[in-house]
């Protein structure tokens, strides 16, 4: 481990950041806390190293805190300090005969792409929010659009640099210091504040890509169709109508998308950039227009109708369109706006699982039971292929990774606590940052003997607990 000596002394001089306190809420309305934020006024890392004085001193825990976008809530905790990392968004150094680029934790989404794509690369693991910054990736270990092929973002980083107050700068790969890193990738902010990471990147051809929708009636037939079509395609991702009728139940469209091959030139519309923002947080999701005092636009006879439209629609669409590769890493941003703001102030559930391919249809039969016993509206049903290990918290495995939305309701916590029971007697994996009300009993059954690991080895190396969140205090870490 080594140190860097301008971390060793901060401007005493003036105020290097701003502070106060405030209540933090989790994305998907279902958890908030009171805590501290702080950010830093420049960039200048003395700054960002002045704040961490200033709570070592009153013994206070803190968190690295990105875009805030969490479904979840490892960005803030009860009496804890948030620390902002926004303004960090630097690109340090760009490697043209790798590809490899180095960038500032506060990086989003949207800066690394209008810096790469000038260059003719992008990074293949893309979250679904140009907001999210790099260092939020790193730390839920988030998954893209083809994660059979691609991995998590756990796979694309070459190496990074942690700030601990125990320890100073920590240079972290897979072959330096790799214990650092693999309780880093997927550590939920809880070794420390991740300064910077240099990331793999891939070559495109193109900056445009075919979108086919495949329309299918048979939800049986999704492990196969996701895992063969993530073969030869750039991403895929299917839909499903979970509030279609018995016989229907589940059908829907596999999404496919593919670059373009090279050509001499590309046509205008499709040279843009990414808009590096997103108007959407916590506190604007909830739309103060929501009828009855903040409950849920997604009643069932509309949710019925909108997924009969939207499917309907885009089941008929024979033909593939050609969309600029920002639309497809990052769809239809203007209109999940309004689809979150429609679950109101109350706010809604998702439930992201890995299930075993031989296991799809005891998860398909189960859920089907429930939504009809609860009648609970299902605002979205996707998945994708995963192919991997399960280490540590990272979210993993292999087989079909399914995510469900539905309002916070009582039929809603009646089909979330169902889930429960059923991850219980299934195994299946949960995604963490996915669900803000995750049960302790649920993670140490499905993630097993990784939980243990990583809460020894957590341990061990922050032994003080300096780092600690709403997540790590419901989840005993």
């Amino acid at each position: 481990m080594t140190e860097n000596s301008q971390f060793n002394q901060a401007s005493a001089s003036q105020a290097a950041f701003v502070s106060d306190k405030r209540r933090f809420q989790s994305f998907d309305g279902g958890v908030s806390a009171q805590g501290s934020y702080a950010r830093p006024l420049t960039n200048n890392l003395k700054d960002f190293v002045e704040i961490e004085h200033k709570l070592l001193k009153r013994q206070k825990a803190r968190i690295p805190m990105g875009a805030g976008l969490s479904f979840a809530s490892p960005q803030f905790g009860e009496d804890v300090t948030s620390v902002d990392h926004t303004s960090f968004t630097r690109v340090l150094s760009y490697e043209e005969d790798t590809g490899v680029v180095e960038v500032e934790s506060g990086a989003t989404m949207a800066h690394i792409y209008n810096f790469l794509i000038d260059k003719g690369r992008y990074i293949v693991t893309q979250p679904g929010y140009p907001s999210i910054t790099i260092g939020g990736c790193i730390a839920v270990d988030v998954h893209g659009k083809n994660q059979m092929r691609d991995g998590n973002c756990t796979a694309q980083v070459a190496s990074l640099k942690l700030y601990h107050p125990a320890y100073g700068i920590i240079e972290a790969s897979p072959e330096v210091n790799k214990e650092v890193f693999e309780l880093t990738c997927g550590g939920y902010g809880l070794t420390g504040h991740i300064l910077s990471a240099k990331l793999k990147t891939k070559a495109i051809t193109s900056r445009r890509m075919a979108l086919i929708k495949l329309p299918f009636d048979d939800v049986s037939m999704t492990p196969l169709m996701l895992k063969e079509c993530a073969k030869n395609n750039d991403f895929v991702v299917s839909w499903h109508d979970m509030t279609a009728p018995e016989t229907a139940f589940g059908r829907g469209f596999l999404m496919m998308g593919k670059f373009f091959p090279s050509d001499d030139g590309e046509p205008e519309q499709f040279g843009g950039k990414m808009s590096e923002t997103w108007g959407l947080n916590a506190e604007s999701r909830k739309w103060p227009l929501s009828p009855l005092l903040g409950a849920s636009y997604y009643s069932l006879p509309f949710t019925r109708l909108m997924n009969v439209f939207y499917g309907t629609l885009s089941r008929s669409r024979a033909e593939a369109s050609t969309i600029a590769i920002y639309d497809c890493l990052q769809p239809m941003t203007t209109l999940r706006e309004y689809y979150y703001k429609m679950f109101g102030i109350s706010g809604f559930h998702e439930c992201q699982l890995i299930i075993p391919e031989d296991k799809f249809m005891v998860y398909i039969e189960q859920i089907q039971y429930a939504i009809n016993k609860f009648e609970v509206p299902i605002t979205l049903a996707s998945a994708k292929y995963f192919k991997g290990r399960q280490e540590l918290l990272r979210f993993n495995g292999d087989g079909v990774c399914f995510a469900l939305n539905f309002p916070r309701c009582q039929p809603g916590r009646l089909l979330i606590e169902f889930l429960d029971d059923l991850c219980l007697r299934e195994g299946f994996v949960p995604y963490i940052v996915k669900d803000s009300r995750l049960p302790l009993s649920v993670v140490e059954r499905c993630y097993g003997d990784n939980y243990f690991d990583f809460k020894k080895r957590l341990r061990e190396f922050d032994s003080e607990r300096l780092f600690q969140s709403e997540v790590s205090k419901r989840l005993c870490l």
